[in-house]
């Protein structure tokens, strides 16, 4: 069992963050009542899965979703993408592969993004080409005419797609084949137009970020990869939303309530597809 001292640190946290600070006897009589659980992280659990922690929680998902959705992506980034030794990273600027705990070894990332100038204000950060194994290229990651036709093991476009037109967006896909070694891998992520049309409706837009040109349903992404000649090796969603889905109502509870990886792709906030070149 974890030390004393360590779990009345853990539970003062805990009601710290549930805004509810207890007394040290307080504290004390909550950590006696759960004596027979030998972990810290079972006493944690429960303690956020009562309804206090529920309740709390709820209340702040509004303000915490994008850490929500963040921490879902890490864990599709790690559990979900294949390995590949020579790597495309497609608009990854702000969010690179190689700092979302990308599970595998390589040899080389290029990622390919617009200067930072270019970019809408939201997603200006200026990264450093360090000279290792991650090379920073400036230029349109639909177009990859500086890339060599079968030369790469993965491509992936993590959030970037929904940024340009459609027509690029089959642009980008078909560039992604020429590049792609037979076997190789597309994998990409992006908003599901079916729930993120019912967020963006809450202030009165069309899309949830200014800067999207399109918010793909599964049905439109899976044709798209389909049309361009890939073979869909999964498919997942991330943020599994079953109350907005059932209600049509957008819910911030849904990031608490669904699953962080799910495969029911049609009903969460992210779609994502690993694709195969045949």
């Amino acid at each position: 069992m974890d030390s004393w001292a360590s779990r009345q640190g853990l539970v003062s946290d805990v009601y710290k963050l549930f805004k509810n600070e207890k007394s040290d006897s307080e504290i004390a009589g909550i950590v006696s009542s759960f004596s027979f659980l030998d972990r810290d992280l079972d006493l944690l659990s429960v303690l956020l899965l009562s309804k206090e922690g529920y309740d709390s929680l709820s209340q702040g998902a509004m303000d915490t979703h994008l850490y929500l959705m963040h921490n879902a992506r890490l864990k599709m980034v790690k559990h979900l993408l294949p390995p590949g030794d020579i790597i495309l990273d497609l608009g990854g600027a702000n969010a690179p592969l190689h700092h979302m705990g990308y599970n595998h070894d390589y040899s080389k990332i290029v990622l390919i993004d617009l200067p930072t100038e270019e970019r809408h204000k939201d997603f200006q950060v200026v990264l450093q080409d360090t000279g290792g194994k991650v090379v920073l290229r400036y230029e349109d990651m639909t177009d990859l005419k500086g890339i060599e036709s079968a030369s790469v093991d993965l491509v992936w476009s993590g959030q970037s797609i929904e940024h340009v037109s459609p027509l690029q967006g089959k642009n980008m896909c078909r560039e992604a084949f020429r590049v792609l070694k037979s076997g190789g891998h597309f994998c990409l992520d992006t908003p599901n137009g079916h729930i993120s049309s019912v967020h963006a409706a809450t202030v009165g837009n069309t899309f949830i970020h200014p800067d999207h040109k399109i918010e793909y349903t599964p049905d439109q992404l899976r044709g798209l990869l389909v049309e361009t000649g890939f073979q869909i090796a999964e498919e997942w969603g991330i943020c599994e939303m079953p109350m907005t889905k059932r209600t049509g109502v957008f819910s911030y509870d849904d990031f608490l309530l669904g699953g962080a990886i799910t495969k029911n792709i049609n009903d969460a906030y992210i779609q994502f597809f690993n694709c195969v070149k045949p």
